[in-house]
């Protein structure tokens, strides 16, 4: 049970950091991207995006996906991020009624 909780904890202090939640959304509207494309989008520096990436891969809610080139890469939601993205997503828009 405490171990459950402190997982919890972990992963709100996560949600709660700058941009995690927009990028999220956007990646879960846009479903495969690159990062210059998010970094335009959502006007962020290279390397507080580079950082965020890499937090949300490290918690296996997005994959970075080589393509063709060794350089290039997209981003896309895991299955467990595509089901946070839903429901920060349903909880928003509970909020709009």
């Amino acid at each position: 049970m405490l171990q459950n909780y402190n997982l919890l904890l972990e992963f709100m202090e996560v949600l709660g950091k700058k941009w995690i939640v927009p990028l999220l959304v956007f990646l879960s509207l846009y479903e495969k991207t690159n990062f210059n494309a998010i970094k335009k989008r959502l006007r962020l520096t290279s390397r507080a995006l580079s950082k965020k990436l890499k937090l949300l891969e490290a918690f296996g809610l997005i994959e970075k996906i080589i393509v063709d080139n060794p350089g290039k890469a997209v981003y896309t939601l895991s299955e467990k991020g595509k089901e946070i993205s839903h429901l920060l997503l349903k909880f928003a828009s509970s909020f709009a009624r």
